[in-house]
């Protein structure tokens, strides 16, 4: 059996910046037959960040349809959902899909749940409402050597945590080699019942408010490897910046452009809408949007 798949550069228009995404499209035919086990061994073979199974629909491919389903696996594991994978796995069918409408598009179905998208006719930027349950841990993780002594572990959702350290400034950014954490969560790191998944360490610089008040960031991010662009920790990082900014300033929304990369030689441009509850307490609403360019493509025999 032969499976069709391309590959993308997310966050990005330019080809080979960005982070590379493995499209695998599983016609509905080869859907019964192709076990997790597999496409665990795809995704160890790709060696990307995140492999993609996009299930097509019945008929002939991607003909438009409101609601397809994914499937995000990692070389390690599959995980509930991806920020970068959502966005470029989104964009990819806006842009390239078959027949008339292909803007018919309106979710993409995870294990995270549904994930709600659209594409700006004007910009080009894919936006996905981002699947949240964002929650900041009891237990601060020793940080040596960044601004602070301590850094707060957070998830997005149960599965995906993050350990956000702020560094000083951008030479200290360029100085890291690795995350603060490097195994997979253990359970003194998070809080009951979410010591589950991937954790991994997200470093940013603060750089301030542009004109139009959204605040840009620098970032790296590490899990066992440096991860070049990372939409769900970028969509934690928000909340937890969010969260932070005064009561007074209410729902908000708070925009954040997070640039993430840059020290691989792979920029990713990320870009974080966060609304929160009027009194400031909570989150309400993540939008991460984003673009991606074709790179490959070619078929795979399994």
């Amino acid at each position: 059996m032969f499976l069709n798949y391309i590959v993308v550069d997310v966050f990005t228009s330019t080809r080979f910046l960005g982070n590379p995404l493995a499209i695998v499209r599983v016609p509905a035919s080869a859907r019964p037959s192709l076990s997790q086990e597999t496409k665990q061994q795809i995704a160890v073979e790709f060696n990307l960040s995140e492999t993609i199974f996009l299930h097509e629909a019945p008929d002939d491919g991607l003909q438009p349809v409101e609601s397809v389903s994914i499937d995000t696996f990692t070389p390690k594991c599959e995980i509930p959902f991806a920020g970068h994978p959502t966005i470029g796995t989104a964009d990819y069918i806006f842009r390239h899909s078959s027949g008339p409408a292909p803007g018919s598009l309106k979710e993409l179905m995870t294990k995270a749940g549904p994930i709600p998208v659209s594409q700006d006719a004007n910009t080009g930027l894919v936006s996905a409402a981002i699947p949240f349950d964002y929650r900041q841990h009891q237990t601060q993780i020793p940080s040596s050597g960044t601004k602070f002594d301590v850094s707060p572990a957070v998830s997005i959702v149960k599965g995906l945590s993050f350990v956000l350290s702020e560094l000083q400034d951008l030479e200290s950014l360029a100085g890291v080699s690795s995350g603060l954490l490097q195994e997979c969560v253990n359970p003194q790191n998070l809080d009951e019942g979410w010591n589950g998944g991937l954790i991994g360490t997200k470093y940013f610089v603060d750089l301030g408010k542009d004109d139009q008040g959204c605040r840009q960031l620098r970032a790296r991010m590490f899990v066992t490897w440096e991860d070049p662009g990372t939409g769900s920790a970028s969509s934690a990082l928000a909340c937890f910046l969010a969260l932070k900014e005064t009561k007074e300033q209410g729902s908000g929304p708070f925009y954040y452009h997070i640039t993430q990369g840059v020290e691989m030689g792979r920029r990713n441009d990320i870009y974080v809408r966060v609304t929160r509850s009027e009194d400031g307490g909570t989150i309400t609403k993540v939008r991460l949007q984003g673009t991606s360019v074709l790179v490959s493509e070619g078929r795979i025999t399994v």
